[in-house]
């Protein structure tokens, strides 16, 4: 960048220097043709009329004037006023005393080459003493662009030095980070706890989030609920690009076991061994919930979670019944178990499914259209221009009146303020969720082999 701006400080000197030998071969091309044009002018013995030289002159010195300024046009600009009016009455003067030594030698009855010599050598010193005079302010005009265009040039290398300086210590921060990211699994595991740590606070804005990551046998955060019939919810986070292991598993199961409460197990980008999508696993009465390559989808997250406050609380009210009334065997309770899984998956893919299909019906309907025969209505004013009722957030949706407009801002996925989900589709997994009955009695109990064996003695 530096030699780029020093070729072109090089230019511009160099361009200068040719503008100012320019202006001065010009003028002296200009005196050397005027002062021929004198020459044959007074050398002429057929204009014998002095009112005849005398005219011809002044237009001779007409076109020196114009000559001379249209030299003086091609540096300075009309905008540097005080500079040509200067020049410009320099030449009027030469021209005006030019005119009167003329006139004067004109008067004389006996003009002799002498005469006409010196008149010559007058004008030519007069016309030396004009073009230095002229020189002045153009190369005074001249020198002050190039020290403005100087002074310029000067700024912008220190800004693009500085620039530089900047680019080079955002490139090494960033590449830093990148390295931090990528290499350090502990700063990767921080921003993918953070991003979490949101989409937790979307899915339960009202709840308390706590990070008890650096704590003993706690996993990475601990949800408090405002309700207090809802359980405390456990969420262990992993970021991993390889399966998440059975020893991991196992130190969730841990966890969940010492801290006595429901947790959901989540791996954004990678399987998580012997887990199924959704599985579900209780374990002393504890819930435990297995979401592999969540990518981060607040959906899956918010499913997770309302599968824990309805089954604990059905966990709950069964445990609470007396032990001797009815019993359900452990298989039993792993297939409908297994049976509620398949539900939230299924439900899952019917929700996507809903999506498409709304999204592709909206894009149909968005293609019908009648441009041109809605211009001419609204040009005519049978209908109201749908532009003054266009959502300014998504910038896409347009109403028939404020009214519409309102109603669709208020629900607009682009509205910051709007930080709940789609409300028609959580309405439905809530009502789906909540009328999904465990068909078994009141009270289960599992029975081991031994209680069975003894049963039948007792037959």
């Amino acid at each position: 960048m530096n030699s780029k701006i020093l070729s072109l400080v090089t230019d511009i000197h160099s361009n200068l220097s040719s503008i100012k030998s320019e202006v001065i071969i010009k003028l002296h091309e200009s005196k050397k043709e005027y002062i021929e044009d004198i020459k044959t002018i007074l050398t002429n013995t057929n204009l014998t009329n002095n009112e005849k030289m005398n005219a011809i002159i002044e237009k001779n010195n007409d076109s020196l004037l114009t000559k001379t300024t249209l030299i003086v046009n091609d540096v300075i600009p009309k905008s540097q006023e005080k500079n040509y009016m200067q020049i410009e009455s320099c030449i009027k003067s030469f021209c005006s005393t030019i005119t009167q030594d003329t006139t004067k030698l004109l008067e004389l009855r006996n003009t002799d080459d002498t005469k006409i010599k010196s008149l010559v050598e007058n004008i030519d010193s007069q016309f030396n003493k004009m073009i230095s005079t002229i020189q002045q302010p153009i190369f005074t005009f001249i020198q002050s662009s190039e020290d403005r265009t100087n002074v310029g040039l000067q700024q912008v290398k220190e800004h693009l030095s500085i620039q530089q300086t900047n680019q080079q210590k955002l490139t090494t921060e960033l590449n830093d980070f990148l390295n931090k990211y990528k290499h350090n699994s502990s700063s990767k595991g921080n921003v993918s706890e953070a991003e979490l740590y949101y989409i937790i606070q979307s899915v339960m804005p009202s709840d308390e989030i706590v990070k008890v990551g650096g704590d003993t046998a706690t996993c990475d955060f601990k949800v408090n609920r405002i309700d207090k019939n809802r359980p405390t919810i456990l969420f262990e986070n992993k970021d991993y690009s390889r399966s998440v292991t059975t020893e991991e598993i196992k130190k969730f199961e841990r966890d969940l076991q010492l801290q006595k409460n429901h947790g959901i197990f989540v791996s954004q980008k990678s399987p998580i061994t012997f887990k199924q999508n959704f599985q579900i696993d209780i374990i002393n009465g504890l819930i435990h919930i297995y979401i592999p390559n969540a990518e981060y989808d607040t959906n899956k997250i918010k499913i997770a979670v309302d599968i824990i406050d309805n089954l604990s609380s059905k966990l709950q009210s069964i445990s609470n019944t007396h032990e001797n009334d009815y019993s359900v065997s452990k298989e039993d309770m792993d297939d409908i178990i297994e049976e509620y899984r398949m539900f939230v998956q299924q439900k899952l893919q019917m929700i996507e499914t809903i999506k498409n299909i709304n999204k592709q019906l909206l894009d149909k309907m968005e293609e019908i259209q009648l441009p041109r025969l809605k211009k001419l209505f609204i040009k005519i004013g049978n209908i109201e221009n749908d532009n003054e009722f266009k959502c300014m957030f998504c910038n896409v949706w347009s109403g028939k009146n404020k009214a519409s407009l309102g109603a669709h801002a208020r629900n607009c996925k682009s509205n910051p303020k709007n930080n709940e989900t789609n409300l028609l589709e959580t309405n439905e997994a809530e009502n789906v969720i909540e009328h999904v009955e465990l068909t078994v009695p009141p009270f289960i109990q599992e029975t081991s082999n031994k209680e069975k064996t003894s049963r039948k003695a007792k037959k």
